[in-house]
């Protein structure tokens, strides 16, 4: 009796773990239902909108709008036309909601509401609501170029600007006047910075850079000028010093790229900006309008061999900023439509041109321009061929004149790069060096 009261007991047992096993399996088996269910329910609800508990308001999500018609303005500015419903990727600016005839407002139960915040950037529109059904309706303006903006203070000859194309005189700078002057390059009207000039100040990143001109195809022309801060003066406004090339025996070593060989100073230009610019700010930089390494020669005298900057800035006083010869001498990227396509990286020096247009002369001294830094600096302008064994490239000297040396000696480097004529600024820049024009990345 005792061993099946015993064996009774152990089946009961048995039979009540596997009830209770499949009770919590039937529990977990609709627990997983019903999570999956309320979690379905909440990402639907999150799609139109989300609550701000401690407030009480409803707002709702970007996906609680419509955009009914965007407009653009016109090139000429004095209207707006209908892009339907397609919102720009660049070149202009989002009117803000207002009470204008052209500005952006949104209505909800075809009644304007207050409470409808917008936002654009890089292409991308944002619009928020605390109430469902918002219409919007989108104007655009056109996005001024930084050159727009600027060239509106372009000054005259009678201010002290050289007549279009002409040579610059020292003389009409000597009081340190901001001018911005106007002239000619292989791509059409240039506009150039002469004198000392303050608000040509930009900043990319962490660097800072000064405008030398905006090119005839719109791009900006900068020259390095300082690293965490604006720098004027001193060996903050390069990034080192160094030979312009190791080789000093023969013509071809003033070259910035010689055969398939690349100059000393390409080498670490090329190494600098790769490090330093390419990948985040590459996208931005224009590459089609080149640096000009003019090595045409020109005048000879004895064992000298003189190329064609001597020849202008020395001998004529008139320098350009045309390149001669730019199928040789202008050291472009390749996609472009002039110039000789050999550069990997759109990096280069100033011309000796450049920095004449800018203030420097040859038999003068003068620190009262923009490019002045108490510096030694490499510009890429061929100065002679020595016939008996070395050649000389014009530099910046430290007192703000032109002068040549060997390539083999060590001088300042300033890199010198184009923007984009399209390049986009943040909102508030003066261009000064404590509030400079500064790159949207």
């Amino acid at each position: 009796m005792k061993n099946n009261e015993s064996y009774k007991f152990v089946k009961l047992e048995k039979l009540s773990r596997g009830r209770f096993k499949n009770f919590i399996i039937v529990i977990l088996v609709i627990s997983i239902i019903g999570v999956t269910f309320i979690n379905k329910s909440k990402a639907k609800y999150r799609v139109t909108q989300s609550i701000q508990v401690v407030s009480g308001d409803i707002y709702y999500a970007k996906f609680d709008y419509k955009i009914m018609k965007v407009y653009l303005q016109n090139k000429d500015k004095t209207s707006y036309v209908d892009n339907g419903t397609t919102i720009p990727t660049s070149g202009y600016k989002l009117r803000p909601i207002g009470n204008g005839a052209n500005d952006s407002y949104c209505t909800i139960n075809n009644v304007r509401a207050e409470d409808v915040t917008i936002t654009y950037n890089n292409g991308q529109i944002s619009i928020n609501s605390k109430r469902k059904g918002a219409k919007c309706y989108l104007y655009f303006d056109i996005q001024e170029t930084l050159a727009d903006v600027i060239k509106k203070q372009v000054n005259t000859v009678s201010d002290g600007c050289p007549a279009y194309e002409e040579a610059p005189s020292i003389t009409s700078i000597e009081d340190k006047k901001s001018l911005l002057c106007k002239g000619i390059d292989d791509f059409g009207d240039t506009y150039y910075f002469r004198g000392n000039p303050t608000n040509n100040w930009v900043k990319i990143g962490n660097f800072y850079w000064r405008i030398i001109r905006f090119n005839g195809n719109g791009s900006i022309r900068l020259i390095y000028s300082g690293n965490g801060k604006a720098e004027t003066s001193g060996t903050g406004t390069q990034t080192k010093t160094l030979a312009y090339n190791r080789q000093y025996d023969d013509a071809q070593y003033v070259k910035y790229v010689y055969g398939s060989t690349d100059s000393t100073i390409k080498a670490d230009l090329d190494s600098w900006y790769t490090t330093n610019l390419k990948s985040t700010y590459g996208s931005k930089m224009d590459g089609s309008v080149g640096f000009c390494n003019d090595a045409d020669t020109g005048s000879t005298f004895e064992f000298y061999q003189y190329f064609k900057p001597h020849d202008r800035i020395y001998s004529n006083r008139k320098p350009t900023f045309k390149c001669n010869t730019p199928t040789t001498n202008l050291f472009t990227t390749s996609g472009g439509t002039k110039g000789n396509q050999k550069l990997t990286n759109p990096i280069g020096l100033i011309t000796a041109d450049e920095a004449s247009f800018a203030g420097a002369t040859n038999n003068d001294y003068y620190s009262g321009y923009y490019l002045y830094t108490g510096q030694n600096y490499w510009t890429m302008s061929p100065f002679f061929f020595y016939t008996i064994g070395s050649v000389r490239v014009f530099y910046v000297y430290s007192n703000g004149g032109l002068l040549s040396d060997y390539v083999n000696i060590a001088y300042g480097v300033r890199p010198v790069i184009n923007l984009k004529a399209d390049t986009l600024f943040k909102e508030g820049g003066a261009g000064t060096s404590t509030n400079p024009y500064e790159v949207v990345i």
